[in-house]
């Protein structure tokens, strides 16, 4: 019987992590197809059937825009075939560090 190795005290996994994606969008700034990012392998896009919700977050939005937190925007759609997704990407600018404000768009899991 195998087991899995032990983790140091403290040690801990985040579940639930954004995961970015790929989106083309259309006319209207809307997700048209999504695909998940897959290492050495061709993105496959799922074309987007239909939007049901688009909603924004903006905290702390009465601060300066120079020292505002998080404006991200959610969508959720539903693929063609089936399958509902939560993306979102941030609308803080491009800071090209990664993560917040960086453009890309990011799978929401619950």
């Amino acid at each position: 019987m195998s087991r899995r190795p032990r983790e140091g005290n403290g040690s801990l996994r985040a579940l639930g992590l954004p995961r970015p994606v790929l989106v083309r969008l259309d006319a209207h700034g809307l997700p048209a197809a999504v695909a998940r990012e897959r290492r050495g392998a061709a993105p496959q896009f799922r074309a987007v059937e239909q939007i049901d919700e688009v909603w924004c977050i903006a905290d702390e939005w009465w601060r300066d825009p120079a020292e505002r937190g998080l404006l991200r925007a959610y969508v959720r759609v539903i693929l063609e075939g089936g399958g509902a997704l939560t993306l979102f990407h941030d609308e803080g600018g491009e800071d090209g560090e990664g993560g917040e404000g960086d453009g890309r768009w990011y799978e929401q899991r619950y």
